[in-house]
């Protein structure tokens, strides 16, 4: 599976920053669209995809967000503002091991096969 194209976003520019979050939640969700108040599990998304949502955006923004954080804020408006906090002081330091890969990748191919099975 290839990765995403990388989002650009100045993390400055709050319609930036929602436009960056509901980009990543459509890619991972498989939909078109999503309401900025709508919660990620209310959109179609679960356990699994909440992982790779977390890369997606760590990885698109640099930010070191944490599962955790994202379920708490819960929407896309939730997860935008998580991009001012001190999550986005803290780039992701650590180089990921084989066995991250392997497990970000598992439940990558996990999501996928659920979007296109429509669960």
């Amino acid at each position: 599976m290839l990765d995403p194209a990388p989002i650009d976003v100045d993390l400055d520019d709050p319609n930036a920053r929602l436009d960056a979050v509901r980009t990543a939640w459509r890619e991972v969700l498989g939909i078109e669209d999503v309401a900025d108040d709508t919660t990620f599990f209310d959109a179609g998304g679960d356990s699994i995809r909440l992982v790779v949502l977390v890369e997606r955006l760590n990885e698109a923004t640099g930010c070191a967000l944490r599962t955790i954080d994202l379920f708490r804020a819960g929407t896309v408006r939730g997860h935008a503002e998580l991009l001012t906090g001190p999550e986005r002081l803290e780039p992701v330091r650590r180089s990921r091991s084989a066995h991250d890969h392997r497990l970000i990748e598992a439940a990558r191919l996990r999501a996928a096969g659920a979007t296109r099975r429509g669960h």
